[in-house]
């Protein structure tokens, strides 16, 4: 079965990795891939990593709750008061949508000790965030207009941010974000411990799609001169 579902047309790359473990992960330097498939009821989820700047997954999920969120990671593990900059600079791609397909592309910041996570959507297909309740809408934050945030509370403090328009290609300015949540005491804990982006999935319709971080750069640096970036 893994035979054939490897068995898919690839972008014509050389690969520094592959997995079809739920918990391959890659790394360089600070930086990991991860495929990451956390939810019940998954199916197959190949990883394919070209580079620590472009991976692509193909998978096959249908039914509902999130089953996977491949990702690109990193830990600043920075306090608020000596992050000097944080974000990256991202092109997806996604299989043409079809059926029930619910995915989106998102970025995770979290706080020390998972006690918040931000969420911050960039494409998506069905819905993206909009559960617990609306704190703001129309709010621009690092050159990015946010249509509406919102704020959940399912034992850590999640708030979501959803863009007026979606994008394949866009940088979103991680620091700013941080540091307007802390300024709307948003935050329990203002250390910048984690920074992911890769794509949710919930539903490929139960057919085989690839969905790819076709090029990503990402940096973080602080007062203490700590830092790094791909």
């Amino acid at each position: 079965m893994i035979a054939g579902f490897l068995s898919i047309a690839s972008p014509a790359q050389a690969q520094a990795y592959s997995t079809c473990d739920q918990w391959g992960q890659y790394s360089q330097g600070n930086w990991t891939v991860y495929n990451n498939i956390w939810g019940q009821n998954h199916g197959p989820q190949c990883l394919t990593v070209n580079s620590i700047k472009s991976w692509y997954v193909d998978a096959n999920h249908s039914g509902g709750g999130i089953k996977s969120y491949p990702n690109t990671a990193v830990r600043p593990q920075t306090p608020l008061s000596q992050l000097n900059s944080a974000g990256f600079w991202y092109n997806t791609s996604s299989t043409p949508v079809s059926g029930s397909d619910y995915w989106d592309w998102t970025s995770d910041f979290w706080s020390t000790g998972n006690q918040d996570e931000i969420m911050v959507f960039t494409s998506w297909s069905g819905t993206a965030g909009g559960w617990g309740r609306q704190i703001a809408s129309n709010v621009t934050i690092g050159g990015v207009l946010y249509a509406s945030v919102w704020q959940a509370d399912p034992g850590w403090n999640v708030l979501q941010l959803i863009p007026a328009q979606q994008t394949n290609t866009g940088t979103i300015d991680a620091s700013a974000v941080w540091r307007w949540a802390a300024s709307q005491n948003l935050l329990r804990n203002t250390t910048f411990d984690t920074m992911q982006y890769g794509i949710e999935i919930t539903s490929t319709s139960g057919v085989q799609k690839q969905y790819s971080l076709n090029s990503y750069s990402a940096w973080w640096n602080n007062t203490s001169g700590g830092g790094s970036n791909i």
